[in-house]
């Protein structure tokens, strides 16, 4: 015959009670150890996204300067050949032709801009 006594018992619910304080302090270091070891892996995907967004900002940027740029071209291009008909008027004094062939380029150009 088994006899369980109070102590016995008292004993086994310590023993329960040791063993899964245990396991939570085991689990929670085991949790602490694996984000120390993930942290440099997600630091370093977090700084390629951030970099990632600073990248896609100065492409948006760079096409926008060189649409500018490439507008900014074409006015200057129109802006010298209205200089070329003009010098050519004064040097023959009769180029009216031309110089409203240019004014419809210059009209174009801006109706268009």
């Amino acid at each position: 015959m088994i006899t369980v006594t109070w102590q016995q018992i008292l004993l086994g619910f310590l023993a329960v009670c040791a063993g899964f304080s245990s396991i939570c302090v085991a689990g929670g270091w085991l949790i602490k150890i694996v984000k120390a070891l993930k942290k440099p892996s997600d630091d370093t995907k977090s700084k390629f996204s951030d970099h990632e967004k600073m990248f896609a900002n100065d492409n948006k940027r760079i096409n926008n300067l060189e649409a500018q740029f490439a507008f900014v071209l074409k006015a200057i291009s129109l802006l010298l050949q209205d200089d070329l008909v003009i010098l050519n008027h004064l040097r023959t004094d009769n180029n009216t032709g031309e110089i409203a062939k240019q004014e419809a380029k210059v009209q174009e150009f801006l109706i268009k801009r």
